[in-house]
């Protein structure tokens, strides 16, 4: 094959790895026709270029000598300077940056950015600082061919000169120690750290980033986080393949992809690909902890020939279900407890009925320490003395209070509500006074949310006696632009059970508003008899006024400047400072976590009924967050004979002909 034509370098780089096939990663590595010899000593040195030598020789290869260099402890390698200490860029190939004229032309920018986008493995931030020069090839994508030089695009090329100049060095890998992959995604980009741990010190080794396509920046932000998770293993394989992985991330719900089982369609495939790696362990990390590949993320390097990875069908409830079970940790706190650790030994030298009396019913099961529930007790209308209650030891109390209260499904209830979500699932004797002294000290409730103090135009009653009968509408606005274009949205709430339902909505005509109930509402709930709404245009259109008629449904508008005939404004009074608060660090995706908020306000317990609307609309209370942490309760102990199940039978009965 004669050197210049097209297949050259590729028959080249075969016929070199035949001939050192054998010695490649043990003694050498070879790119087309440069070969590099490495060795931890001088006399290992000399054994393994005889080696290399003696393959050479049997393939008749011949070396020029001018062109060989011996037993240095730096040395320049495609474009980068290898030393003892770490890789940093080649001095003599940055000079051709630093010296590369200012841009005329599209293809100038180009250049640059190629020949800068190179080293992009030393330079953090690297799209954030050449923001305007992409942005400039963004618009000659649209056919706009003129290069509009500016004073940012002057900034950015001068900026990306001297950083690479002065870029760090990378360490080089220690196969070993295990590998740690830190990664971060946002709604425009994927960023990735590989680094090792050892020594008592971190080592850098390569940053990466990526943007996503528009396809791509429509998945959840689960779906990111997992896609982050597929794309680094696959970007740093060289590396990762056949070595022990620990991943850092700020999504906890990630920790399902290790150990997901019985799966299909496209999350299996994720599983598969994640297979072939031993990852170890997924362990979440704060945003703030997170922050060099948080940064990426959010700055990251367009490079869309990158092989795309399809999103699996993550759903967002893989983020609201978190895997947290905790019972292990409170088991081990309760045995340390002096208090507790007393009657977790008394409980297991005597017997139950022995030991329980009114003024100590506890029981043990596998181990954990329940407080036996009164059968009698009540809260307000409802018995919940159906199950036990988890003991809390004192060092678990405040976290136990950060998930009932701060938790994105428990939106930052007030003080009776936090106390409801952990009274009918766990126990400590200082709860309402701790649950009280925690929601004071809030610093988002005290930033977001409202004065609830009785006002003197409460809200005006209305009488319906079954669910569904009536709901409100209302339309919340101005919100900021998602991804997905949504910047309206539609809140509905059935007067009987106060469920509430949000629906983002990317225009608010007549016709989008009578065909999202349609879809999502009526076909759900069936057809209400009222509908409660203000005056706006969608709803006193002859579109929707024929839409009502058609469906039997009286259409109730309110008064102009009376809020209080709406029901649907209370609803928004509260839902208002929950978008703030969890929406804050990313306000263009808060339509992908709103159904956490709707959630949080559905299990809520409510001043009016006594009950979450949750319960009054299904007749039990959803499984959250708090219930995965603590595991299931347990039922009371029920006695095994004829005349208990003939009392139990006599009882339900009787309640359902009270």
């Amino acid at each position: 094959m004669p050197f210049g034509s097209t297949n050259a370098p590729a028959t080249f780089q075969r016929l070199m790895d035949i001939v050192l096939a054998g010695l490649k990663w043990q003694y050498c590595l070879v790119y087309i026709d440069d070969v590099v010899i490495f060795s931890s000593t001088f006399e290992q040195h000399m054994t393994d270029l005889e080696k290399v030598f003696q393959a050479l020789r049997s393939a008749n290869l011949t070396l020029k000598t001018s062109k060989c260099q011996f037993f240095r402890r730096e040395m320049r390698y495609l474009g980068h300077l290898i030393t003892q200490n770490g890789i940093k860029p080649d001095p003599d190939l940055i000079k051709s940056v630093t010296n590369f004229p200012q841009p005329k032309k599209i293809k100038d920018v180009q250049s640059f950015l190629g020949l800068t986008g190179y080293y992009r493995r030393f330079i953090k931030d690297y799209s954030k600082i050449a923001e305007p020069l992409l942005q400039q090839l963004r618009n000659s994508q649209k056919g706009n061919h003129q290069l509009k030089w500016s004073k940012q695009c002057a900034a950015a090329f001068q900026t990306l000169k001297k950083r690479l100049t002065n870029a760090p060095i990378m360490n080089t890998p220690n196969f070993e120690q295990p590998f740690i992959l830190e990664l971060d995604a946002c709604e425009y980009g994927l960023g990735a750290i590989l680094a090792q741990e050892y020594d008592e010190r971190k080592y850098v080794i390569a940053y990466a980033s990526r943007t996503l396509s528009t396809a791509k920046r429509r998945y959840e932000a689960t779906e990111r986080e997992a896609l982050a998770i597929v794309w680094a293993t696959k970007y740093f394989r060289p590396y990762l393949e056949g070595n022990k992985i620990y991943v850092r991330s700020d999504c906890k719900a990630l920790e399902w992809m290790r150990t997901a089982k019985d799966v299909t369609g496209r999350l299996a495939r994720w599983a598969m690909k994640l297979s072939a790696y031993q990852i170890e362990e997924i362990k979440y990390r704060p945003g703030k902890s997170n922050a060099n590949a948080d940064s990426l993320s959010r700055n990251p390097l367009p490079n869309d020939d990158i092989n795309q990875h399809e999103a699996s069908t993550i759903k967002t409830a893989v983020n609201l279900w978190q895997n947290t079970n905790i019972l292990n940790d409170i088991k081990t706190e309760q045995e340390a407890d002096p208090k507790l650790k007393s009657i977790i030994e008394l409980l297991k030298t005597k017997s139950t009925l022995e030991f329980n009396d009114k003024r100590n019913p506890h029981v043990l099961v596998n181990g954990l320490l329940y407080k036996i529930k009164n059968s009698k007790k009540y809260y307000n209308q409802r018995v919940v003395g159906e199950k036990h209650l988890l003991v809390i030891p004192k060092t678990m109390q405040n976290e136990l209070l950060k998930w009932a209260h701060d938790h994105p499904t428990d939106g930052h209830g007030g003080q009776q509500k936090t106390l409801f979500r952990l009274s009918t699932r766990v126990y400590w004797k200082s709860m309402r006074k701790d649950v009280f002294n925690y929601i004071a000290a809030c610093h988002a409730c005290q930033q977001f949310k409202y004065n609830n103090a009785p006002t003197s135009s409460p809200m005006e009653m209305h009488l319906v006696n079954e669910p569904w009968h009536t709901i409100g509408m209302d339309i919340l606005d101005p919100l900021p632009t998602t991804t997905k274009q949504k910047r309206f949205l539609l809140v509905m709430v059935d007067y009987f059970t106060r469920w509430i339902e949000l629906l983002p909505l990317k225009s608010t005509t007549s016709s989008d508003i009578a065909n999202i109930l349609t879809n999502e509402i009526f076909s759900r709930y069936g057809l209400p008899k009222h509908i409660v709404s203000d005056n706006g245009p969608q709803f006193v259109s002859n579109l929707f006024k024929n839409f009502c008629d058609i469906l039997g449904i009286k259409q109730n508008l309110t008064a102009n400047y009376h809020p209080q005939s709406n029901m649907t404004e209370r609803v928004n009074r509260t839902l208002k400072p929950l978008i703030a608060m969890y929406a804050q660090q990313q306000p263009n995706s808060w339509d992908v976590e709103i159904q956490k908020l709707a959630f949080a306000i559905r299990t809520a317990v409510n001043d009016t009924t006594g009950e979450t609307p949750a319960f009054m609309m299904f007749g039990r209370d959803p499984r959250g967050p708090l219930d995965l942490l603590i595991g299931e309760t347990i039922e009371a102990p029920q006695l095994a004979t004829i005349e208990h199940g003939q009392i139990q039978e006599y009882k339900k009965n009787l309640i359902n002909h009270l």
